[in-house]
């Protein structure tokens, strides 16, 4: 493409720069040299929106006193050594991938309908490359150390054989940090938390789901530290358990339908569609309707009371007179929800277990049994830790949505799949989301930070 034929056609904006000085430094060794020639430079820019934008230079060219090079051309400002586009063009790429997190194409396209230029998928990439460049992970590092509230969030995301552990504060809401490991085991988990530990972070609450990997490293680094399990994990297991109890009764009833003498083929008799019509008059349910009921509804035995809507009251009603012994499920899920009632001791919360834990009732269900194994003591004083904080966290949904945030990275970003590209989309992501939080102040790096949305880490009275 030639850039002087372009020039100037459809209402261009241009930029003219003048960069022709008697003597320039060599730009590798900086030794002087003396202008010799002057030649026109055509660049593509960004300067305006929905217009072909361009940098026209008049650039001296010199000829070098140096090994470096037999003769070199002056900087133009705004536009890097020897490339084809601006540098506006460059940042222009790199927030459209960082900060809007597009896709490669989509990033083509968007140059090419607002600033009419037709950039390479290469190019783009180098763009990502570039802007990895710039940022500081150290700086990144001192705003996590200087605004650590205490409480940290760690989960494991699995991608196409390797597994990333992350670790987030969800009281001041930022991501601490990251590691790309080959396998999820104890090894790299270890090395995981022996890194936090050496950046000086002192966790003294550290909220988990059910993995085995965090039972006993916790303590190993941090002595004091209190081991959270996620509530909505343990929620999750447990109603998956009353759910399969429901299900085992529908079945049941779904079994009592085909009993009896099978129907001959063929038209029903009339005496037996009339029977059939008033059993429908009646609002009467066959056992298999039944059994199609319960199975449409069963999330309402485990739906929050205060979720519940007035249809869903009537169902949950109706659920109750076709299978009364529903109502047990139901009681207990009501039971165990108050457990984990905020506001409440943990005095009161180990009352509320023993007692559910001692029901005859539940102790002669299958179902129901297999549910009170998982609220062993030991574990229970897991679930409960967030009891004794003012404004503590129960769940480690915080870092749930931190791996979210990777997935929509990963998905359309084909060309990052290799260990060294994901890591520099991650950091670049931290750093951009850290420019962005309410904590950071790049004028006060070395002043505390008080904020009103702040929430200090305390014990509860």
């Amino acid at each position: 493409m030639r850039y002087t034929e372009d020039i100037g056609k459809n209402g261009d904006y241009i930029e003219r720069k003048l960069v022709r000085p008697r003597l320039c430094r060599c730009p590798q060794c900086r030794k002087k040299g003396k202008r010799v020639d002057v030649v026109r430079r055509v660049v593509p820019h960004v300067g305006m929106l929905n217009r072909r934008s361009w940098i026209v230079a008049d650039v001296g060219v010199y000829k070098a006193k140096c090994e470096c090079s037999k003769y070199f051309q002056a900087p133009i400002p705004g536009v890097p050594h020897n490339g084809r586009y601006s540098f506006e063009v460059r940042n222009t790429v790199a927030n459209a991938i960082v900060r809007d997190r597009m896709p490669y194409r989509s990033v083509i396209r968007r140059m090419s309908e607002d600033y009419f230029l037709d950039v390479s998928l290469g190019y783009i990439h180098d763009c990502f490359l570039w802007a990895h460049e710039q940022i500081n992970m150290e700086k990144h590092w001192k705003f996590v150390v200087e605004n650590f509230s205490g409480v940290a969030c760690i989960d494991e995301v699995h991608d196409s054989g390797r597994t990333l552990l992350f670790a987030t504060d969800p009281l001041n809401d930022f991501t601490i940090s990251f590691q790309i490991a080959g396998k999820n085991d104890q090894a790299h988990m270890d090395q995981f938390l022996q890194a936090l530990k050496d950046r000086g972070l002192k966790v003294e609450v550290a909220i988990t789901d059910g993995s085995p990997l965090y039972k006993d490293s916790l303590q190993s680094y941090w002595k004091d530290v209190e081991h959270q399990l996620c509530i909505f994990h343990v929620i999750k297991d447990v109603n998956k358990l009353i759910l399969g109890g429901v299900r085992a009764i529908k079945n049941e009833i779904k079994a009592q339908g085909n009993k009896g003498r099978k129907r001959k083929r063929g038209k029903p008799s009339k005496a037996a569609q009339q029977r059939e019509t008033r059993r429908k008059q009646q609002g009467i349910l066959s056992k298999k309707e039944e059994a199609t009921f319960i199975f449409d509804n069963q999330y309402l035995i485990v739906r929050k009371e205060e979720d519940l809507t007035d249809q869903e009251k009537e169902n949950l009603a109706l659920l109750f007179k076709i299978a009364p012994q529903l109502k047990m499920f139901r009681t207990f899920n009501r039971q165990f929800y108050r457990l984990f009632e905020k506001g409440i001791t943990k005095t009161r919360a180990r009352q509320r277990r023993t007692r559910l834990v001692n029901n005859p009732a539940y102790q002669g269900n299958e179902f129901l049994k297999k549910t009170l194994k998982t609220l062993k003591k030991e574990k229970f004083e897991k679930m409960i830790v967030f009891l004794g904080w003012e404004d503590m966290e129960r769940t480690n949904n915080h870092v749930e949505r931190n791996n979210r945030v990777f997935r929509m990275l990963q998905k359309t970003r084909y060309k990052r799949r290799k260990q060294h590209t994901i890591r520099k989309a991650l950091e670049l992501d931290l750093y951009a989301r850290m420019l962005e939080h309410h904590l950071y102040s790049p004028n006060t790096a070395n002043i505390p930070i008080t904020v009103e949305d702040d929430l200090p880490l305390k014990k509860a009275a």
